[in-house]
């Protein structure tokens, strides 16, 4: 997990979120995780939906 970890304490680092508790880093690493990955995944399939719905133009 640790280039997850990375990613998601820049993250926190640059929004500007509250660090999480050494208790709760584990979770919080996978919730914040997940979030921004689903995020990066659905920004590529929309872009891509969208080129192909372009080109057919």
């Amino acid at each position: 997990m640790g280039i997850l970890q990375t990613v998601v304490d820049n993250f926190i680092l640059i929004v500007g979120i509250t660090p999480p508790k050494p208790e709760k880093k584990r979770a919080a690493t996978i919730i914040i995780g997940t979030a921004l990955i689903a995020t990066v995944v659905g920004l590529v399939a929309l872009i891509a939906f969208l080129i192909t719905r372009l080109n057919h133009h």
